[in-house]
């Protein structure tokens, strides 16, 4: 037996995209994803382009046919969490019409869904501000867009007594300020998944938002 085929390779822009998918927006995505864990282990101000480059196995010219600066990378990472934030409140409304089990799920969505696609997503955890105003603004608008669906999913479920009555704005506030924070310590080669992690956060999630019901009932 051959040993050395064995030993796992470091994984390389090219492996990630089989040749018959080799197409302009699916490499751009392997891209973001792989700069997206560059930017995870050194900072999104300490990565350089090259360092970009490097990791993928390509050189920098070729890199420029897909990304101009580093900020469009981080605006594309930004672009992919709000895109899975989208993707979870639908899988979680095909999946039932019960409000709280709703937002149960798109915690759960999220975060798997997130961790998955970004691996490391601690670019996330990089401020609107370090982005020059072509590309802030639009992120501004989806964030927006996103908390009005996220304090909709929270009214409702105030509204079907699952939570307590209260401020969608501050509920939200509490239970995104805690997922947006796994941004500062996830790791893909740790000890939980995405999926575990969020199935973790969601219990901690509606048991807080529901605990003061359950003791409205008991008085």
């Amino acid at each position: 037996m051959n040993r050395t085929a064995s030993v796992k390779k470091p994984a390389r822009w090219a492996d990630a995209v089989p040749a018959r998918e080799a197409q302009f927006e699916t490499k751009r995505r392997a891209l973001v994803r792989e700069a997206a864990r560059a930017f995870g282990r050194r900072g999104f101000h300490n990565t350089s382009l090259e360092e970009i480059a490097e990791a993928l196995g390509v050189t920098k010219p070729a890199l420029y046919r897909y990304v101009r600066t580093k900020h469009e990378i981080l605006y594309e990472a930004k672009a992919i969490a709000f895109d899975a934030g989208a993707e979870a409140r639908k899988a979680a409304f095909a999946a039932t019409e019960d409000p709280l089990e709703r937002l149960r799920l798109y915690i759960v969505h999220y975060i798997d869904l997130v961790t998955s696609e970004l691996g490391s997503y601690a670019v996330l955890a990089e401020p609107v501000t370090s982005l020059p105003p072509e590309y802030a603004e639009p992120i501004r608008a989806r964030m927006r867009e996103a908390d009005r669906a996220l304090r909709d999913m929270v009214q409702a479920a105030m509204d079907a007594g699952s939570i307590s009555p209260g401020d969608p704005k501050l509920a939200v506030a509490f239970f995104m300020g805690a997922i947006n924070h796994i941004a500062r310590w996830y790791m893909p080669d740790g000890p939980l998944t995405g999926r575990q992690i969020g199935e973790a956060f969601a219990g901690f999630v509606l048991n807080g938002l529901r605990g003061s019901v359950g003791a409205d009932k008991k008085t």
